[in-house]
């Protein structure tokens, strides 16, 4: 256990003085009260069980992930339906070895599991358990069934043949390669959202390619058959025959070097007549002439006069008739709508409904003459054909049915900006979908996130893994939580209601808001480092990783309405006693207010004397 001091209570350090510590029944292991300086539990009461040295209850998160039934302080029955825990089946069991981690090498009363091991079958007599499947970077040896450790690979099914890889590397052939820019090799891209190497000839008729950092998409940059590249609007490019494949209005055919060309690209190395019109979307091109720009890329004004894109419309305009005024638009971006007549009007939000907007709506079609909602908001059930016209119902996460039903799988929390809780899906009762920023999709659009049995396990880059689901940094309900994402893990977070998690790993949740107690984990074997919020924590400031392994808790800076900080600041509670100025624990007093004192966990006025008035004091002396 790490700073601060204390035992662990359901994954959360708790003072040995604390209400939670009593309330689990924690003492040495001879029954006697524990110390200050305490960091284990020896016995443990009532609902609760002993495990590695601390106290769980069959009720909370962490705790029903091991145990299913607790008596006198014992586990009963384990939770063994993941397999990775098995129940100790010795006759006599030591207190706190009725359950044993599948990686846990450790003696139990003559069982153990074995190093490195994931899931397992439990031994049928004393020795270890025979390991099913191993921590990442091991893989099962058949032949002993013992974990072995990968070479370089995140994970592998031979010492030298890798299924994946760690961060920052590529799969290449069942090995892992450096991600320079040629380390794939001529033929061939790195893929930053699979992180594999992958064949330029995906594009047909190329020869050498490079991935597009702002699309995701491998940009072709040499064709054969004497064909030329050409790239669409959005990122993607192909081989085309220039004679045939330019004829379109975004793209025109360089005289020079018989280079297809998108309208708006003006950096080439060519003369001014064989360049486009930056910010442009169409264009044409006659003989030797310059290319003329016909209309802009979404969100610019197109000057009439000297066809140009030099300027934008205001925000959410899609085309308008005057630069950067908010009342001269002609068309809306995505998510927005047209109030008024084209060149005219105002691009308003699709779900504001204070200006005609559709309650619950994220993306709408305004063509007609009734307002249609195409897409919802995130967190809303839409009813109808999504693109076509859908209405929003109520939040989606209202009970576990949004999800399919499974219990439990309503809950992942995201705070937002004013500190409301949102509840999304961390789990799909469909094996076949998946939880994307916190709804149940199929797999088709679960895109290259990775994704089995209706949860997601580790995320592409530009997303990260909360709760069962991946989310994306720079759409909601992701960006409440994270900034930016890279490589499937949280880079910075969102604001000070979250925290980054040290030390995560693409499989693994990288943050965490600073009022989750049930917390995460990192490593593995004996090196496994714990997490954790501080339960009713607002803002707080992240932990550092534990040295050696062992759990540490945020700092909170900040509690939720109603709640009081510790002095230690790693507590929020309930501190409604008269003169107290902060709470150790719910009503248990550690500091008192001017013209109080602290006696006990109480605070009494300096003018009363032990807890008996002046006046009451004063009268039985003179009867």
């Amino acid at each position: 256990v790490n700073d601060p001091a204390g035992v662990p209570i359901d994954s959360l350090c708790r003072p040995s003085s604390s209400l939670q510590v009593s309330v689990a029944g924690c003492t040495g292991s001879d029954g006697a009260a524990l110390t200050d300086a305490s960091t284990a539990c020896g016995m443990c009461s009532g609902g609760f069980f002993l495990f590695r040295g601390g106290c769980y209850s069959t009720k909370s998160t962490s705790g029903s992930e091991m145990c299913t039934k607790a008596e006198g302080g014992r586990c009963t029955t384990c939770k063994t339906d993941g397999s990775y825990i098995f129940q100790n089946r010795a006759a006599t069991v030591t207190l706190g070895n009725e359950c044993i981690l599948c990686s846990d090498t450790t003696n139990r009363d003559g069982y153990k599991g074995v190093a490195n091991c994931n899931t397992c079958t439990a031994p049928g007599s004393a020795g270890p358990a025979t390991c099913d499947t191993c921590q990442e970077g091991y893989y099962l040896d058949n032949t002993d069934k013992t974990c072995k450790p990968c070479n370089g690979c995140a994970t592998c099914t031979d010492a030298n043949i890798c299924t994946s890889c760690p961060e920052g590397k590529y799969l290449k052939m069942n090995q892992c390669v450096d991600g320079t820019s040629d380390s794939c090799g001529a033929n061939s891209y790195a893929d930053k959202r699979t992180w594999t190497c992958k064949a330029c000839s995906e594009i047909t008729g190329c020869t050498a390619c490079a991935c597009n950092d702002a699309t995701g998409k491998p940009k072709c940059t040499n064709c054969n058959g004497g064909k030329k590249v050409k790239t669409a609007l959005d990122g993607t490019t192909t081989c085309v025959d220039v004679a045939t494949g330019c004829k379109d209005e975004n793209h025109f055919q360089a005289e020079s070097d018989a280079a297809c060309y998108l309208c708006g690209e003006n950096t080439q190395d060519q003369t001014e007549a064989n360049k486009g019109t930056a910010n442009c979307k169409t264009c044409t091109k006659t003989g030797s002439a310059k290319p003329e720009c016909t209309a802009c890329l979404d969100g610019y004004f197109f000057n009439t006069n000297d066809k140009t894109c030099t300027t934008r419309c205001a925000d959410n305009c899609a085309t308008c008739s005057e630069a950067t005024n908010p009342n001269k638009c002609s068309t809306c971006m995505a998510g927005f709508f047209l109030k008024g007549t084209a060149g005219e009007g105002q691009c308003v939000p699709c779900g504001d409904t204070t200006q005609g907007g559709i309650d619950g709506c994220a993306e709408c079609d305004s063509q007609s003459s009734t307002l249609k909602c195409t897409k919802c908001k995130p967190n809303r059930k839409p009813v109808g054909t999504e693109g076509t016209q859908v209405t929003c119902e109520e939040k989606t996460c209202e009970d576990d049915s949004a999800c399919g039903g499974t219990a439990g799988a309503c809950d992942a929390i995201v705070i937002g900006a004013s500190g409301e809780m949102t509840y999304y899906c961390s789990q799909c009762a469909d094996n076949s979908q998946y939880p994307i920023d916190g709804l149940c999709v199929d797999n088709s659009k679960k895109g290259n996130n990775q994704c089995s049995n209706g949860v997601c396990t580790s995320c592409t880059t530009g997303y990260f893994l909360d709760m069962g689901g991946c989310y994306s940094s720079t759409s909601a309900p992701g960006n409440l939580m994270c900034k930016t994402a890279e490589g499937g893990i949280c880079t910075t977070v969102a604001n000070s209601r979250y925290f980054a998690v040290p030390g995560a790993t693409a499989g693994q949740q990288s943050v965490l808001a600073c009022g989750n107690p049930v917390g995460t984990t990192t490593g593995s074997n004996n090196d496994i480092k714990a997490y954790v919020g501080i339960q009713g924590c607002k803002t707080c400031e992240a932990p550092t990783a534990p040295s050696p392994a062992g759990m540490t808790a945020a700092k909170c800076t900040a509690c939720d309405g109603g709640k009081a900080l510790t002095g230690s600041g790693y507590g929020c509670v309930t501190c409604s006693v008269a003169g107290c100025s902060a709470c150790k624990a719910d009503n248990m007093c550690e500091a008192c207010s001017d013209g109080y004192r602290l006696e006990g966990e109480t605070c009494v006025r300096t003018s009363t004397i032990a807890g008996i008035s002046v006046t009451k004091s004063l009268s039985a002396l003179c009867c």
